[in-house]
């Protein structure tokens, strides 16, 4: 008995060390990126999903230009869609939107759905690591995309209603160049 609960400890151990791994954030390496660009490119990612609307809608003609790492801005944005693609019930043609504006020093990004909403229970677990509604997935997706939104300087939140849909907004802070 002994000896299996020490293969079993090591097992979980190896788990837990590749989990870490995987959670590990690579290097940054911050640049100037135009959301707009990054917008459209994300958009015509998921163009081709089926049952799925896909809008992207830009409200300033003010650039969007923020100081952040390329590959990690898409990662967030891929995962919001993703996420809202999946959130969308397979007996409802899918509606999602995605929306850019600025204020006056900050970029807000807005990924809308239609899908079946966050129950009011979950909203305090959403960013957790670890936490998934998901059959399958690993619970990390929004903790890592609040951690990498929060080290650009930004923030996240949601708005959501059961049943009608939910809405990510992106805050991050403009790079303004003189």
């Amino acid at each position: 008995i002994t000896q299996t609960l020490i293969e079993q400890i090591d097992h979980l151990s190896a788990i837990a060390t590749e989990f870490s791994n995987f959670a590990k954030m690579p290097r940054t390496k911050n640049e100037e990126v135009d959301l707009k660009e990054k917008i459209i490119k994300i958009s015509k990612l998921f163009q081709s999903t089926e049952d799925i609307e896909i809008q992207a809608t830009f409200l300033n003609t003010v650039p969007a230009v923020v100081l952040a790492d390329r590959e990690q801005l898409s990662r967030i944005f891929i995962n919001l869609v993703k996420n809202a693609i999946q959130a969308i019930p397979e007996d409802r043609n899918g509606k999602i939107s995605i929306s850019l504006e600025t204020t006056e020093n900050n970029a807000i990004v807005k990924v809308m759905d239609n899908g079946r909403g966050i129950p009011v229970e979950l909203g305090d677990k959403l960013f957790q690591p670890n936490f998934t509604t998901k059959s399958s997935g690993m619970g990390m997706g929004l903790a890592i995309v609040k951690n990498i939104i929060e080290h650009a300087g930004g923030e996240i939140r949601y708005d959501t209603v059961p049943g009608k849909g939910t809405t990510f907004i992106v805050e991050l802070p403009l790079h303004i160049t003189l």
